[in-house]
């Protein structure tokens, strides 16, 4: 499973992840901006096709 996720992720992807924990910890989720919303929005976008992609490389490498 290690060398799936190894395939799956690179250095960018985590970049990714240390900026969305960073921003999602300081957000004013009482007062959102748009732009706020947007980049929440997209991060979920990012997420689940990040997990397709994690779900066909093991589809993959399974068969």
């Amino acid at each position: 499973m290690l060398e799936i996720l190894k395939k799956a992720f690179d250095k960018f992807d985590g970049l990714i992840i240390l900026a969305a924990i960073f921003l999602f910890y300081h957000f004013d989720y009482d007062n959102l901006s748009m732009l706020d919303k947007i980049y929440i929005a997209s991060f979920g976008a990012w997420a689940i096709m990040k997990g397709i992609r994690v779900y066909i490389i093991f589809k993959n490498e399974k068969g």
